[in-house]
């Protein structure tokens, strides 16, 4: 059902440019071939892999990774954004998983703390002065749980809007949303009407 928030986002995408709030869209952008490839060491898909990995740094790692279908690859038409999605000249472009060897659910980086990949982001959202974040896309129970959990541990409030969000499992998405329901510094709403209307007093000062 992924298609199904598109309408929903770009609801929420027109409502935050009328009020001018910053925008960012993080962009998977992979290496072909990257460590969360199920082709990249010919493995069955959804396995779960223990890899022994060298990072850029020298540092020598073991990790347990997921083995995706080959997706979002780097300058293939994969790594555009849909044609449904509504694109503006000032959205901020976040490009997560650029590294081989770096596994980055997060659009933050990757989950050492963006110690192998850093995006960016954290810096941009520093610089713009912001302190609440509103996170739409897929999938619920990996990119964007773990942008969440980023989040907040940077200390940033987040806005999470179910209708725009999508997962990947039913079992895994209901585990990450219980989680997130158990964090302070996550508000979940089941629309974007819910959102504006709960909101709506800071807003109208805008």
């Amino acid at each position: 059902d992924a298609n199904k928030i598109f309408a929903p986002i770009n609801k929420l995408r027109y409502l935050c440019l009328k009020h001018g709030i910053k925008t960012f869209i993080s962009q998977d952008f992979h290496h072909p071939a990257h460590i969360s490839f199920a082709s990249t060491y010919d493995k069955p898909l959804f396995s779960k892999q223990k890899l022994d990995l060298v990072m850029e740094n020298g540092d020598k790692l073991i990790v347990e990774q997921i083995m995706w279908p080959t997706h979002c690859v780097q300058n293939t038409k994969g790594a555009q954004f849909h044609s449904d999605l509504f694109v503006f000249f000032n959205d901020k472009i976040i490009q997560k998983g650029t590294k081989k060897n770096v596994e980055s659910y997060s659009a933050f980086g990757d989950e050492f703390y963006g110690q192998y990949e850093n995006t960016g982001l954290r810096r941009w959202l520093g610089y713009k002065h912001i302190t609440d974040i509103v996170i739409v896309g897929i999938a619920t129970d990996y990119c964007v749980y773990n942008t969440v959990l980023d989040a907040v541990n940077f200390g940033y409030h987040v806005h999470l809007i179910l209708s725009c969000i999508r997962g990947v499992d039913e079992i895994t998405t209901k585990k990450a949303l219980d989680h997130l329901k158990e964090i302070k510094a996550v508000t979940i709403y089941d629309d974007v009407d819910d959102f504006f209307e709960l909101n709506k007093i800071y807003f109208y000062k805008l």
